[in-house]
């Protein structure tokens, strides 16, 4: 792989960590701004000077369904469908199964 390609695959794999992030704030109603404060607090600094990437992550989860927009006193707050939470739950599930395999070890009983 060349160095550019390397930086494209992790920077894919930043965005859809931040995708998965995101939803996972959005167990309840949540205005845009707030869940930038949340990433921040969290140690994601990157997007406190570039909202507009969470705008467009929000935008595209609610055109996929996952996340669902509503006004609410003049404030447009998000958050999850069933179908987000169905898709989070996958998402988790694919990331943990995705650890195990890197580290070799089972990590929860079944």
């Amino acid at each position: 792989f060349t160095e550019r390609h390397k930086e494209s695959v992790q920077r894919q794999l930043n965005m859809d960590e931040l995708k998965m992030i995101i939803l996972s704030l959005l167990f309840e109603a949540k205005s845009g701004i707030e869940i930038t404060q949340l990433l921040h607090v969290r140690g994601i600094r990157d997007v406190v000077n570039n909202e507009g990437t969470v705008y467009s992550i929000l935008h595209e989860q609610e055109i996929n369904g996952f996340v669902i927009a509503k006004w609410i006193n003049g404030v447009k707050r998000y958050e999850l469908t069933k179908l987000g939470k169905k898709q989070l739950q996958q998402d988790q599930q694919v990331k943990m199964t995705l650890k195990e395999r890197l580290l070799g070890v089972r990590m929860h009983a079944e």
